[in-house]
């Protein structure tokens, strides 16, 4: 089955999504103090998620610039509050959008520098190259504040890439270096690693509440932790009820440990899924196939969408 989600209106994204890139403290707080400070006198919802050293710069310069009312409409979040998980990210920048309402809503936060795995930073510049289609029909701006001095010529160079607008002093300019969700899937697309050893496995079975139970079974044999068993019982549900509602009807679950984290794959036979977008867009939840994993990116920490000549392997990624 071949899933391509749509902007709600078939049109052009409504959201904002620009990157600010800087050497310092100043070099990225000065294109976005006046977007701040015309979003707090517009009645926006701002919200603003960065490391401490820039967000005492930004409260500095905004002080000076804005009376003490227009500056409490200004949230100082905690960064990792937006940046904990890719899928749990665009899930939060949409609840901003929800309760903004009809004023819309500012965001500027600050990535992380790239670290960790592979598939970690590919996750990470997956969700930025999708953010601004995946919600598309918000109204929402996405400013991404990005340390030049911090950020080595790879993640400089995907950083870049994966914003379609580029925000300067002089304002927002298209951003010619862009790459599509599309090309960006295209171009990181590795071969899909074997699972590690030991693997347990268990077939999917159209009852869905023993397969639930089986899998918290798996779970616990693995070692996933008590807390995080709840998370991994409604991935499987969502992703099982995905393959007998809109895939082959039958495919296996199969849990490993692996580099810190529990690995939980659902194979579904079925024509691959090819969508970049999939799970990213909360609309989705209108169209069948994409709700399920909407949750499931919600709950999971990485979700690997990969296709193949066997069927499409969704890996859900649990932090241990």
């Amino acid at each position: 089955m071949t899933s391509h989600a749509a902007p709600p209106d078939g049109g052009a994204a409504a959201v904002e999504h620009a990157a600010v890139f800087g050497g310092s403290g100043a070099g990225l707080c000065a294109p976005v103090l006046p977007r701040i400070a015309a979003g707090a006198e517009g009645g926006r919802r701002v919200t603003v998620a960065v490391g401490d050293r820039l967000r005492e710069a930004l409260r500095e310069a905004l002080r000076a610039r804005l009376p003490e009312p227009l500056l409490r409409r200004v949230r100082f979040a905690d960064r990792a509050e937006y940046y904990d998980a890719p899928g749990r990210t665009v899930g939060a920048l949409h609840r901003l959008a929800v309760e903004a309402g009809g004023a819309g809503a500012l965001f500027v936060g600050e990535p992380a520098p790239p670290s960790g795995t592979r598939l970690e930073r590919d996750q990470w510049r997956r969700m930025e190259a999708a953010v601004h289609r995946a919600l598309a029909g918000d109204r929402l701006a996405v400013l991404c504040l990005h340390d030049t001095s911090a950020l080595d010529p790879a993640a400089l160079r995907g950083a870049l890439e994966a914003h379609p607008l580029l925000l300067a002093q002089g304002g927002v300019r298209p951003n010619p270096s862009h790459r599509t969700a599309e090309e960006a899937a295209g171009a990181a697309a590795p071969p899909v690693p074997p699972p590690a050893d030991p693997v347990l496995t268990m077939d999917i079975r159209p009852d869905l509440p023993s397969v639930r139970e089986e899998a918290v079974g798996l779970a616990e044999a693995a070692g996933l932790p008590q807390g995080r068993r709840s998370d991994l019982l409604v991935a499987v549900n969502e992703l099982a009820a995905n393959v007998l509602e809109h895939g082959a009807g039958k495919g296996t679950v199969t849990l490993w440990r692996e580099g810190g984290r529990l690995v939980c794959e659902v194979l579904d036979g079925s024509a691959a899924l090819d969508d970049p977008l999939v799970g990213f867009r909360p609309a989705d939840g209108l169209g069948g196939r994409g709700y399920g994993l909407w949750i499931t990116r919600q709950v999971c920490d990485f979700l690997e969408v990969l296709p193949g000549p066997d069927g499409t392997r969704m890996r859900a990624h649990f932090r241990i």
